[in-house]
Formats: structure tokens, C-alpha cells, sequence
């Protein structure tokens, strides 16, 4: 072939083509991926413990493979346990329900969540611990000191033993419940918010109300925000171990034994490594089953209208509620926030009472009033304590931002392949909800064998380790949520990944807030991994706490102290931040 130009003559060669094609790949630079080293490096504390305990689950005392291990499972106490697990886990999914319920009729009343939203709030802030200690208090079987029980006496002339065999149930779930409905009732009620108003007056138009607009428009807008909440509501009920200490009077422990209760007995009795790890394999098997709920719902969704919907409506905007219709949520939420708020009264009037008047009597009289309580939780440690979890919370809270964001940009803009992108994610779902009792062991054996015995550094980052999953997940919602086209356009440039996430800040600023907020408040009231992990020199607020509750009818007092000053930084610090930290948790779930 020839071609000729101003007198050159030029002339093009060309020879067969012989061999198979090759698909062309883009090439993927391999700078983005370091992003994601330091996160590899941190969860490796989970990981290589977590491996342990598997091939200790399956190597059998002759040093073979096998199942033998997990005839553990064939114990009744350890099938109990394991029914007990399940137990808790329905009573999450359930309290998911009950707070969308109650997101719904706060929704579609309005006025509701003025009063109630504070109440809710105060519950999420306190530990779990705490939680336990507020209601077994609520629920002492001694009319002078219970306030059920002495109110239930005067009604009916009879005194139930609530902490008794069976009704004990009834003081754990409702700690539980008080301690987390806040959290689902917020979250759904800002999925809720965020509904456009076009498309609730598009929906309106055809006619669509009660049920059929809750199956078509509301639960399918709000599958994004469900997976989230369940997530984490299946983690706080595998977690469920201190509430059944603190609460459960010895005795009857066994009949409200839980799986990580019973893996704790089993390795604090002499148990073989192999029979307890299986426990924890057990568990880890239980719990990952239900996380798939959590993969489906983070990925964001969006709600495809109906072809009969997409029609012009006038523009009339959100019709005002009246004035009659404001009054009756006003009325009612006071009335449901002084009720929701009467456990925190209940133990704060306990703490301004003598340790000896608050054996005797209930929170409601007036005699003991002073500050001795408080005066016995600083002379037991408190101070000290308060010192050691300020420094634990804030080098772990600081530890997770640093290393969560770059990984949650790389998962959501770092250019993986899509392939991988959903391993990770998937796997940052299962290790999220991982038990504690898949790794404890080996890591106390590791941090011992270290020499770090009772490092406040050592615990701190043991907890930047299991928030890490929960944080990445939640901020790459955030990230992937920022407009594609300004993502494109920022890769154009120079600078590329520093322009990105100078692009999307807006996005991911309040899920940013959100898990500094909520790592700081979840390690300022962890209990279990302290417990199981830390030694004697950490001595964190919630292990002070504890060994003051062992003796809970004569320092009731004391622990009410306890209590309460363990509460007050989360409280003040969910309640200055709390509509930042619900936008950060439903960024990445708004339809």
C-alpha cells in the first residue's frame, strides 16, 4: 500500500496476522493498592489468631485432622449455649422490627421525636455494663429497693422473683432493648426523612397509601439503612456476655448461658484447646451465616419507580401537619421520653445515695442523700481507671481514622477489580461480626509472650483491630456515594487521589465523625475484650465497674457511682454529635 505526499512517496508494509487473540487489559497501577497495607498489616492481629484457633478447632490430640474436636458440641450445657446464641440473635432481628415500627409512627406523627430522640440517645451512650446494672437495679427482687418490684407490690400484693428462672429473660432484653432501640429507631427515622418529597407526592398521586405504600416505597428505599442496622445489631447480640454477668445471679447463669459465656468457662476450667476453640468456630459459624444480611444491604441500592408513577404532579410541596396533629405527637413523645428515661434516673438517683442507704432502700427516698457513693467509686480505683480509658480510647479511635480511610477510598475508588472489590467487602462484613472468642486466646498468649502484659497501647490497638472492618464498610459507603462524575473529572487531573478525596469531602465528612464518634464510645464502654484480653495493668472503666458489681447487694451504691460517671463523656459526646453521626451511618443508604 502506498502513499504519496509533496513528492515523498511513502509506502506501508503490512504481514498476516497469525497466532490467537489476546485480550487487551487496562493497566492498573499498582501505588493504590499500598493503601491498603496498613490495613492488611492491623487486621493481621485478628487474623493470625483467628487461624490459630481454626487449625486448633480441627488438630486433634494426636496431632491429626479431624472433627473429633466439636464432639464438645454434643455437651447439653454447650448445645444450650448455642440455642441461647440463636436466642439473642432473634431478639436483634426483632428489636430491627420493633424500631422501624417506631421510626414509621414517629414518621407519620409528627412532633413524636421531639421530646424522644434526647431519650433514645442517652440509652446508645451508656455500655452494655452499665445497661445491666441500671435494670437489675429496676428489677431487685426487694420491694424496698426494686422499683418494679415495689410498684407491682402495690398493685397486685404479691412479690415476683424477676431475677428467678425464666424472668430473668425479661430483665435481659430489656436492658438490651433500652440500650440499642434508640440507635434503630434513628437510623430508619432518617432513612425516612431522606425520601424525596417528589416521590412521596408521585406515590400519593396514584393512590397509593397505608400498606401498599410501605411495601412499595418505604421498605425498598430503606434495605440500604435494614442492612446496616442489622449488622450491627447482630454484633452487639453475639457480644451478649457482660449484660448476663453483671445481671444474672450466679446460680442461674448456666440456664442464661451464651456460647462465649460457655467458651469462657470451658478455657477458665482447663478445657483442651481443641474442645474450646471449636466452641468459638461454632459461634463464628452462626454468626457469619446471618452477616450475609449485612453484604446485601450495604450495597447501595437505588429504588427504581414504577413506569405508571412517573407522571408530572404539581408541585404542592410536603403538606403541612396540623396544628391538633402536632399537639398529640408532642404529647405523646413527652409522655414515652419520661418513661424511656427512667432507668437513667433510676441510677443516677441510686448514686447520690450512701452505700449504705442504697442497700436498704429505693432510689426514691430521701434519706442518705450525698455524694459517698461517689466518694467509694474513686477510693476503689475510679480515677484511675478514667485516666487509663481516656488514653485507650483516644490512640485507638486515632489509630482506626488513620488507617480506615485510605482503605475505605481504595475499596470504593482505588481502581480494584470488581471482583475483588466484593471479596474484600465481603470479607470486612464477616470479620465484623467475628466473636471476640475466635481470637482472644491466641492474641492474650501472643501479648504475653511479648512481654506487654497489661499495655494500655497493646489493648488499644486490639480494638482498632476489630472496629477496622465496620469502619472501612461504613466509610465506603460514603466514598462510593460521592457523584461519579466529579470522581471522573478529579482523576483527570494531576494530582488524581488526593483530588478525589478533595472532591468528595462533603460525602464522607459526617461518616468520618460518625466512626470517631462511635469507635471513641464503643471502646470508652467495652467490657469483653478487656476482659478476656487486657491484664491487670489496663484496668479500663468497665473492669472497675465489674469488680465492684460482684458484691451488688452491698455496693450497689458504689457501682451506681461507677456508672455514672462511666456514662457521662459518651453521653455528652453522642448528644453534642448525634445528627452528624446519623447522616455519617446513612450517607451511603440514601435512595
Amino acid at each position: 500500500m502506498g502513499l504519496q505526499s509533496n513528492g515523498l512517496s511513502l509506502e506501508i508494509v503490512g504481514r498476516e496476522i497469525s497466532g490467537r487473540p489476546v485480550p487487551g487489559k487496562p493497566r492498573r497501577p499498582a501505588g493504590p493498592y499500598l493503601l491498603g497495607l496498613p490495613a492488611l498489616l492491623l487486621s493481621s492481629l485478628l487474623l493470625i489468631p483467628i487461624a490459630v484457633t481454626v487449625v486448633a478447632a480441627f488438630r486433634r490430640p494426636d496431632g491429626s485432622f479431624g472433627f473429633g474436636n466439636f464432639a464438645v458440641m454434643g455437651d447439653p450445657a454447650a448445645l444450650h449455649a448455642v440455642g441461647n446464641s440463636v436466642a439473642w440473635i432473634a431478639v436483634a432481628l426483632g428489636l430491627v422490627v420493633v424500631g422501624f415500627l417506631l421510626a414509621l409512627v414517629s414518621y407519620r406523627l409528627p412532633g413524636l421525636s421531639t421530646f424522644l430522640q434526647p431519650a433514645l440517645v442517652i440509652p446508645f451512650a451508656v455500655s452494655v455494663l452499665v445497661s445491666g446494672v441500671t435494670f437489675r437495679l429496676i428489677f431487685d427482687a426487694t420491694p424496698e429497693r426494686g422499683t418494679l418490684t415495689a410498684a407491682w407490690t402495690k398493685l397486685f400484693d404479691s412479690s415476683p422473683v424477676w431475677l428467678g428462672p425464666g424472668l430473668f429473660w425479661l430483665v435481659l432484653v430489656s436492658a438490651f432493648g433500652w440500650t440499642w432501640l434508640g440507635y434503630v429507631v434513628s437510623l430508619f427515622r432518617a432513612g425516612l426523612d431522606a425520601i424525596p418529597d417528589d416521590v412521596s407526592r408521585t406515590v400519593a398521586a396514584e393512590g397509593v397509601t397505608g400498606w401498599r405504600r410501605l411495601l412499595a416505597l418505604e421498605l425498598p428505599l430503606l434495605r440500604p439503612i435494614t442492612g446496616v442496622v442489622t449488622l450491627t445489631l447482630v454484633i452487639a447480640a453475639v457480644r451478649v456476655f457482660d449484660l448476663v454477668l453483671i445481671v444474672v445471679p450466679g446460680p442461674m447463669q448456666r440456664d442464661a448461658d451464651v456460647l462465649g459465656l460457655n467458651w469462657w468457662r470451658a478455657a477458665g476450667t482447663g478445657e483442651p484447646a481443641g474442645r474450646t476453640a471449636a466452641l468459638g468456630v461454632v459461634l463464628f459459624a452462626i454468626v457469619a451465616a446471618v452477616a450475609i444480611i449485612g453484604v446485601r444491604g450495604l450495597r447501595r441500592r437505588r429504588w427504581a419507580m414504577p413506569v405508571s408513577a412517573v407522571r408530572t404532579t404539581p408541585a404542592l410541596g410536603r403538606s403541612r401537619p396540623s396544628r391538633r396533629s402536632r399537639r398529640i405527637g408532642w404529647t405523646v413523645g413527652f409522655a414515652v421520653s419520661l418513661f424511656w428515661i427512667l432507668p437513667a434516673v433510676v441510677l443516677l438517683a441510686t448514686a447520690l445515695h450512701s452505700p449504705r442507704e442504697a442497700g436498704l432502700r429505693g432510689w426514691w427516698s430521701l434519706e442518705g442523700l450525698g455524694f459517698e457513693s461517689f466518694a467509694a467509686a474513686a477510693n476503689a480505683g475510679l480515677l484511675r481507671a478514667l485516666l487509663s480509658t481516656v488514653l485507650i480510647s483516644t490512640i485507638a479511635t486515632a489509630v482506626l481514622l488513620v488507617i480506615a480511610v485510605p482503605t475505605a477510598y481504595l475499596v470504593a475508588w482505588g481502581g480494584l477489580p470488581q471482583w475483588l472489590g466484593r471479596v474484600v467487602t465481603s470479607s470486612f462484613v464477616v470479620l465484623a461480626v467475628t466473636p471476640v472468642q475466635m481470637y482472644a486466646a491466641p492474641l492474650r498468649d501472643a501479648i504475653d509472650a511479648a512481654g506487654l502484659t497489661g499495655s494500655r497501647v497493646a489493648l488499644a490497638l486490639v480494638h482498632a483491630a476489630a472496629g477496622l472492618p465496620f469502619a472501612v464498610l461504613l466509610l465506603r459507603s460514603a466514598f462510593a456515594s460521592a457523584p461519579p462524575v466529579l470522581v471522573a473529572e478529579a482523576l483527570q487531573g494531576p494530582a488524581r487521589q488526593s483530588a478525589v478525596l478533595a472532591t468528595v469531602q462533603r460525602t464522607y465528612r459526617p461518616a468520618l465523625v460518625a466512626v470517631a464518634v462511635l469507635e471513641f464510645a464503643l471502646v470508652w464502654n467495652d467490657f469483653i475484650v478487656g476482659f478476656l484480653i487486657s491484664g491487670p495493668g489496663t484496668t479500663p472503666l468497665s473492669l472497675v465497674l465489674w469488680g465492684e458489681a460482684r458484691q451488688f447487694s452491698s455496693s450497689s451504691g458504689t457501682v451506681a457511682a461507677a456508672a455514672v460517671v462511666a456514662s457521662v463523656v459518651p453521653a455528652v459526646l453522642l448528644l453534642s454529635f448525634w445528627p452528624t453521626v446519623v447522616r455519617g451511618l446513612t450517607v451511603g443508604s440514601k435512595p
